[in-house]
């Protein structure tokens, strides 16, 4: 067997130098090693010292958990440190509160899916004519339904048509699901409808201490079934009215009132009470453009909604339709024929005393109509309730101490604003 040949142009390895490290001064390296060692020790704290602590002031607080919320939906603005504690600590202890409050309000107001120890929408519907016990958050919410004798809760088919109508991509798909462009599904929303103001068909009976039975006839079972609908009851485009104003009440109820929240689809919070000025940007739809008509100032704590018959934000995609010849669908379901409506294109409403869905509950029969009946603001105005509605490029209001600025204006369009009479 033949030897190969070394390739001399293939680099070797230097030989090794043993070096004997000199005993001289062996301490004081051990000394500047120690030394050097709590330096890099006090860098790395400092380094995660402020990587973890809060500095005072307006603070964008984020949902933590990891379960299903309804966080993405919501927007909490909190003024860190101003009551006086540790600017880090409060906001570890707000965030686990808002947290925990948005997964139990998904949870609550949920349609589709059931949560172990929660009673909630999906699972009254899944036991019509049955007694079940559900969390004071959705009987209140039931409570006040019922207490301004608004029965849209009941349009639950009905929404699900319009669910995916907005899932849409392509104005050829929606004829399944728009009663405007079908007629076989408008008169299937007629009866709907009519079952859904028939408490003889449907009715959510409230048995005091938590308990509720959803009382659904026989006919109306039969219906549904034939259509393939299971649902009876849902809040929809309404929930996150209720949704904030339990999310509000609880940051209350832990100490936290310098904050405000905000949805995605236009109800708000404020729960600060310190005097400090905040702006609310008033929009207006002239065809298919959306002017910043103005800016509306206020202070202390109350409620804003904000009705509008055009999408606004990204998160709205799952509540409109824009067709292409420029005509829009929205939730807004008339509950005597199943057609989405608006009065005005939108609609401000805003109160110190009333919450988010106390005032949606005047609202609704005012903005969910054929016409606009503006007279009726001005009743709602005497018990505390103001509206702002844009029409022909003016702001018109009923609140005398209302202040507006930055008014939108062009070469060709300038806002202006007057008092409803």
């Amino acid at each position: 067997m033949g030897r190969t040949t070394r390739n001399r142009k293939q680099p070797h390895p230097r030989p090794v130098q043993k070096i004997n490290l000199s005993e001289k001064n062996f301490h004081w390296r051990v000394a500047a090693m120690i030394l050097l060692l709590a330096i890099g020790l006090a860098a790395l704290m400092y380094a995660l010292i402020s990587y973890l602590s809060v500095d005072p002031g307006w603070r964008e607080i984020e949902v933590s958990s990891n379960e299903l919320s309804c966080g993405e939906d919501f927007t909490f603005n909190y003024q860190i440190g101003a009551s006086g504690i540790s600017a880090s600590a409060e906001q570890k202890a707000i965030t686990k509160k808002y947290s925990d409050a948005t997964v139990k309000a998904y949870r609550l107001f949920c349609n589709n899916q059931s949560f172990e120890n929660e009673t909630n929408v999906f699972d009254i519907n899944q036991h019509p004519n049955e007694t079940v016990r559900v969390d004071d958050v959705l009987y209140q919410a039931f409570e006040l339904l019922q207490s301004q004798n608004r029965r849209e809760l009941y349009l639950a088919p009905v929404y699900l048509n319009y669910e995916n109508l907005f899932c849409c991509q392509d104005d050829v798909e929606t004829i399944s699901f728009d009663p405007y462009e079908n007629q076989e599904l408008a008169d299937e929303f007629s009866q709907l409808t009519a079952y859904a103001r028939d408490p003889e068909s449907v009715n959510l009976e409230l048995l005091g201490d938590g308990n509720v039975r959803l009382y659904v006839s026989e006919e109306y079972q039969t219906f549904a079934s034939e259509y393939g609908y299971t649902n009876y009851i849902d809040f929809f485009w309404m929930k996150n009215a209720f949704i904030i104003d339990y999310l509000a009440e609880e940051m209350k109820n832990g100490g936290y009132k310098r904050g405000i929240l905000s949805s995605c689809d236009g109800f708000i919070r404020n729960l600060d009470e310190s005097g400090t000025e905040f702006t609310f940007q008033i929009y207006d739809r002239v065809d298919q453009t959306i002017y910043p008509a103005a800016s509306m100032h206020y202070t202390d704590a109350g409620s804003i909604i904000y009705l509008h018959d055009y999408q606004m934000t990204e998160r709205e995609e799952w509540y409109y339709y824009e067709r292409k010849d420029g005509q829009i669908r929205t939730p807004y379901i008339d509950i005597t024929d199943g057609l989405c409506k608006s009065s005005v294109s939108n609609l401000v409403s805003y109160s110190k005393e009333s919450s988010c869905s106390e005032i949606l509950m005047q609202i609704l029969p005012i903005y969910i109509a054929d016409t606009f009946q503006k007279e009726k603001l001005t009743t709602l105005s005497e018990n505390g309730i103001y509206s702002i509605y844009c029409e022909n490029y003016t702001i018109w209001h009923n609140d005398n101490y209302l202040t507006l600025t930055d008014y939108y204006a062009d070469e060709n369009i300038v806002y202006t604003s007057s008092v409803i009479k």
